[in-house]
């Protein structure tokens, strides 16, 4: 009996051993490493071995394109539907020629965390806008991919300012649309926001799976690990049971102090162009409640909105949403508005 009652005890203490590192032992992290969390925020550690960055083909991608070197920031271009010939690869010069001359929209894509700019449905995502004859500039963050140096949420901005002006000045009279997905919503709002009030912004903003401010997206998070999907299940997040005074100050404010902010729901009522919102209701990481609370926050403001929301039974989650057929008419529709508000009736052919 006693051995049986031991081997009860064992079993009960190893399995709160999960619960214990989430529910005390990561708060107190937070809280007195701040900085661990951010690492953990950005998960920019997590690669995948032997990638080929100078290929842009090995990763997936139908067009066309090249790598491209930054300042240190690194990235790829890939051209429209008329390039799908991957023995051709531009040079650097003809990939700007093809910024400034074709006449098509040039998306600049900023991605979530985790990886880089090869995983697999980033790069199905441009291959959906190359079948639309739109360009796109993907690149990574310092410390994504092989570009160098430490994520922090000023250098993410300041990463994907320094492409977007690079962009600004070899488009010429195309579209410049900013996408941002998941984290990169929130990079992306801060610097469309910064360059709103600089009279600088973009023709439109794409905000797919977004978020609206760091203590939702906390809330709503399964931090976990080898317990997410139970607690998933289960219908809350790990903290979810902490009062807001304690969530604050374990986890926010310790986050705060190292410039960790993302309160998109703030910044958004800045911005003057167009905003898209995508999202999909069955969303496991970022709830599609928190981008209609966004979407709430721009409307309030009286920007220029629009909100599209997929239901659960098409399965899109947090990161499929390029697989949605009607998904190129609806981008299509928002760019022909973009368009209409920049040129007026002069618009371009954006098809």
């Amino acid at each position: 009996m006693r051995i049986i009652e031991w081997v009860v005890q064992v079993s009960l203490l190893l399995g709160a051993l999960p619960l214990l590192f989430v529910f005390v032992l990561l708060p107190l992290l937070i809280y007195f490493c701040p900085h661990v969390m951010q690492n953990l925020f950005f998960l920019n550690f997590r690669k995948i071995p032997m990638t080929d960055y100078e290929n842009v083909s090995a990763n997936n991608v139908k067009s066309t394109g090249r790598s491209f070197y930054l300042q240190g920031i690194c990235g790829h271009g890939s051209l429209s539907a008329r390039y799908h010939d991957k023995n051709i690869i531009p040079t650097g010069e003809e990939m700007e020629e093809s910024l400034s001359k074709e006449v098509y929209p040039v998306v600049l894509y900023a991605h979530g965390n985790s990886f880089d700019r090869t995983i697999d449905h980033r790069c199905q995502l441009y291959n959906v806008l190359n079948d639309m004859n739109y360009q796109v500039i993907a690149f990574d963050y310092r410390g994504y991919g092989d570009s160098e140096g430490t994520p922090t949420e000023e250098g993410l901005v300041a990463d994907s300012r320094l492409v977007f002006e690079y962009l600004r000045k070899k488009v010429g009279k195309n579209l410049l649309i900013i996408w941002g997905h998941s984290m990169g919503t929130g990079v992306s709002t801060k610097l469309v926001q910064d360059l709103s009030k600089e009279s600088k912004a973009p023709d439109g903003l794409i905000l797919e799976s977004p978020f609206n401010n760091l203590h939702d997206a906390v809330m709503n998070h399964p931090f976990s690990f080898n317990i997410e999907q139970t607690l998933i299940a289960m219908g809350f997040s790990p903290i979810r049971w902490m009062p807001d005074t304690l969530v604050n100050l374990l986890i926010l404010n310790p986050l705060r102090s190292v410039g960790l902010n993302m309160n998109s729901d703030q910044r958004i009522v800045d911005i003057t162009c167009p905003i898209f919102i995508i999202h999909a209701e069955d969303d496991h990481v970022i709830p599609a409640k928190l981008g209609r609370l966004l979407r709430d926050a721009a409307k309030q403001a009286e920007r220029d909105v629009e909100y599209l929301e997929f239901p659960s039974n098409r399965q899109f989650k947090h990161k499929f949403i390029y697989l949605a057929d009607e998904l190129p008419a609806h981008v299509r529709t928002f760019f022909a508005k973009c368009d209409k508000l920049r040129h007026g009736n002069n618009s371009q052919r954006l098809d």
